[in-house]
């Protein structure tokens, strides 16, 4: 009786947990970047379809000759980010009207291929955008990925070769594969951030939860010797 009683307990413990865990407050860790960290190029160039770029500080000017290209803008960071435990990248775009696709590339530093000094080698981890005007976008990191092309140029396996962030180089911004051609795109880049949020408390249910079960084995072991 007296074992059941104390299993009772445990149980309203290990509820008591889990509500406490929902309850509390989710913390939240943000890293926002400004121009003077960044060194900005232009992205494109005539081999690519890229009419002509013109980038200044967290914007450019561009237009395509042909449907397929590519131009806009990229940036390196002053030094390389740890962003692995970061849960979006956060962009607030101001876009022309007629630009509506927009490749939003993270550039990570792969120690395995990535050549120093080599921008092109960098290993890229890619998201499609669609955009509309001016507005914020949350982009969840589990969704960006690696392009075929990459491991083709590189001769990289794709196993045992995941996306990492913890080596960010920086980022590339450019329109993607559904806009005209012979039009003149625009992209201010009002800010750029990452959030993350952390898992403290959860690492700390578990163990909690952890701790009453251990505590149950033993009260019941007792009860049948």
């Amino acid at each position: 009786m007296k074992s059941r009683y104390l299993r009772a307990i445990l149980l309203i413990l290990g509820i008591a947990g889990i509500v406490a865990f929902e309850l509390y407050p989710t913390e939240k860790h943000e890293e926002c970047f400004d121009k003077d960290s960044m060194d900005f190029y232009p992205y494109g160039n005539h081999g690519s379809g890229a009419a002509y770029v013109e980038v200044k500080p967290l914007a450019f000017k561009c237009k395509l000759s042909k449907e397929d290209g590519h131009c806009g803008i990229g940036f390196s960071f002053d030094e390389k980010k740890n962003w692995n435990l970061m849960d979006y990248l956060v962009l607030d775009l101001h876009s022309s009207a007629d630009l509506k696709e927009l490749i939003v590339s993270v550039q990570t530093f792969d120690p395995s291929h990535t050549k120093d000094g080599d921008r092109s080698s960098l290993k890229p981890v890619m998201k499609e955008l669609k955009l509309t005007g001016k507005k914020r976008y949350e982009l969840s990191m589990n969704q960006f990925y690696t392009p075929d092309y990459w491991f083709e140029q590189q001769g990289a396996r794709y196993i045992n070769n995941p996306k990492r962030f913890s080596l960010v180089n920086g980022l590339e911004l450019f329109a993607g594969w559904k806009n005209p051609a012979n039009t003149e795109f625009e992209l201010k880049i009002e800010s750029v951030c990452v959030e993350g949020y952390g898992n403290m408390p959860f690492i700390i249910l578990v163990a909690y939860i952890g701790i009453l079960i251990m505590a149950a084995i033993s009260i019941r072991t007792k009860h049948t010797e």
